[in-house]
């Protein structure tokens, strides 16, 4: 599989990859900021397949919005199509490891990051109708 990650969506733990091609991907409000408050997800003429990965309870998931100054962050969702800022980190409770993935980067190379910081996840990958709908 080499789709790569060209926008996310977090809940908690549990964190939606939107995978295709990085780099021509856009949305709704993409060029706006704060993109916490504006953007839209990725359109889905973009989507090739979607990843969701359940992370253990006791590691901290987080994006750059978490961070933000007055709720706001500095950031429109076209940065993180260009590697300007992080899509989310995972951070190990235990020995303070952590990862930052971004966009461009394959699954596979997510999920080994995954393993470097020894987080428990699991990883589920639903089948999409043509245009990129779930098929739930």
């Amino acid at each position: 599989m080499n789709q790569e990650l060209i926008d996310c969506e977090i809940k908690g733990n549990m964190v939606r990859l939107y995978l295709g091609k990085n780099g021509k991907q856009w949305g709704d409000d993409w060029d706006d900021k704060p993109y916490e408050h504006n953007a839209e997800r990725v359109y889905d003429e973009y989507v090739e397949k979607i990843a969701d990965i359940s992370i253990n309870f006791d590691f901290e998931v987080n994006e750059p919005a978490d961070f933000a100054e007055n709720s706001n962050s500095k950031f429109r969702r076209k940065d993180f199509i260009k590697g300007k800022i992080y899509a989310f980190t995972v951070i190990n409770p235990e020995n303070h490891g952590s990862i930052m993935i971004y966009f461009g980067e394959k699954l596979e190379d997510i999920v080994k990051r995954l393993n470097k910081i020894k987080a428990g996840y699991s990883v589920y990958i639903p089948i999409l109708n043509k245009g990129g709908d779930l098929n739930e």
